[in-house]
């Protein structure tokens, strides 16, 4: 009976373990390899057919975004608009989308993989990269509002 018992508590410290981990993985490992982004910031909320964008052709600073996707996996926030997104390029073009909400009950950055919806949180420090990043947009002729 002890046997059992000790078999059962290590299995499920086992399962315990391993779920929380889950979380952790890097869902986008490739992503702090990117070499340059485009940032689009949409007119409205959730509507990205109208958008003013800036490149980023620095390296530099794409980490600050890179290490809070690949941080912990949050309870989605379905709620949150999205206010634009970012395409990550990497080596052989690859890309990477991911979408950002900056609302401060929101505060959230998400991506799809594998056909799933991921949400995880966004710094202070993302916020802030996204805002200044926002000053140097082109404005896309016939797009204004």
């Amino acid at each position: 009976m002890k046997i059992v018992s000790l078999l059962v508590c290590c299995c499920s410290l086992f399962v315990i373990g391993c779920k929380n981990k889950t979380n952790m993985i890097k869902m986008l490992p490739a992503l702090p390899e990117s070499d340059s982004a485009v940032v689009m910031y949409y007119h409205a909320p959730g509507d990205p057919r109208f958008f003013n964008m800036t490149k980023v052709i620095l390296k530099n600073p794409l980490p600050v975004i890179a290490n809070d996707v690949n941080g912990n996996v949050i309870k989605a926030k379905d709620t949150c608009v999205t206010q634009g997104k970012i395409y990550f390029y990497g080596k052989a073009g690859t890309v990477e989308t991911v979408y950002f909400s900056r609302n401060k009950d929101c505060m959230t950055l998400s991506f799809i993989k594998t056909g799933e919806k991921y949400f995880t949180c966004m710094s202070d420090d993302a916020k802030e990269l996204l805002n200044s990043l926002e000053k140097n947009v082109t404005v896309l002729p016939g797009r204004q509002e």
